[in-house]
């Protein structure tokens, strides 16, 4: 949440009361933050103010309770441009060296230039994120999958695995044409930081990010918003047909990894399966990266 010094920063949804969940739904809170259960209340820096009652018939609390050990429990939070990035235990990288290999691949594209023009919430999408993280980072599936809505051909592609940054790219020398708001037919990098943080950028002058929130093992909420340059004089119209466009290749993407959902029930899908050895490298480091880290909470489990 962003306090009265116009800083974000991340807590445990948890009052410090009964652990009741405080905030149920994104909101502007007013100055302070009010559990309905018992009206226990937080400042937008997390600290607790007030207790009523806590201690008896008194307003003020006991005295052997510290209001300033009391107050929300802080989240490691770090935000880049638009962006907020939160790590919940505490031990990941610094938060540049974390940036550094997705900063190596978009190059000198002037990301604090670029600004929101449209969302786009699909709501829920009936699969595993990691089946939507892995479609994304492959360009296998491009010129099959996107044949209505790209004329990218695959051999155009290359993939990217910098570390914990992976995906593809698409180098085309034309110029793009008139049709770039309802087909894709330009440079672009397709890239992911893992574990869930994707950004696409499309020349000249277009991003588009997007998250993949986990809700279940088989449900995941998603959402894209799409930037331009600052100086780009789009009108309503073309941001509609821009809308329009990514709406489609994403419900594309959820109809096939929807089916990769219902085929992992199978029985046979417990013998694994195939990574091309050239088109998904990259997602085969993905999933030695969720490994990894699974490892580590089951080893700190035990």
């Amino acid at each position: 949440m962003r306090n009265a010094n116009n800083e974000i920063g991340a807590f445990h949804n948890v009052c410090r009361h009964r652990c009741l969940k405080l905030i149920d739904e994104p909101k502007n809170t007013g100055k302070m933050i009010q559990c309905p259960y018992h009206y226990w209340a937080y400042n937008l820096l997390g600290e607790l103010k007030a207790t009523p009652f806590f201690g008896g018939h008194d307003i003020a609390p006991p005295k052997e309770f510290s209001l300033e050990e009391n107050g929300l429990v802080s989240v490691r939070c770090e935000t880049w441009h638009d962006w907020v990035f939160v790590n919940i235990d505490g031990k990941a990288q610094d938060f540049e060296v974390f940036l550094q290999p997705l900063k190596n691949q978009i190059g000198d594209l002037p990301i604090n230039k670029v600004k929101p023009v449209a969302t786009i919430d699909f709501g829920v999408v009936n699969t595993n994120w990691k089946l939507l993280m892995e479609n994304f980072i492959e360009p296998y599936h491009v010129q099959f999958v996107h044949k209505t809505t790209t004329n990218q051909p695959l051999t155009d592609h290359y993939t990217i695995s910098d570390l914990h940054c992976l995906g593809s790219a698409c180098d085309i020398d034309e110029t793009p044409g008139e049709d770039t708001a309802t087909t894709l037919a330009v440079t672009s990098r397709y890239l992911t930081l893992f574990p869930n943080f994707v950004m696409g950028t499309y020349a000249p002058d277009q991003v588009g990010v997007h998250l993949n929130m986990p809700m279940g093992t088989g449900e995941t909420k998603q959402s894209r918003v799409i930037y331009v340059h600052e100086d780009s004089a789009l009108s309503a119209d073309e941001v509609e047909k821009l809308k329009t466009l990514w709406y489609n290749v994403h419900k594309e993407d959820h109809a096939i990894c929807e089916r990769l959902q219902q085929g992992r029930l199978s029985d046979v899908s417990k013998m694994g399966g195939y990574l091309s050895p050239h088109w998904e490298v990259s997602v085969r480091q993905f999933q030695e990266l969720v490994v990894d880290a699974t490892s580590v909470h089951l080893q700190s489990a035990d």
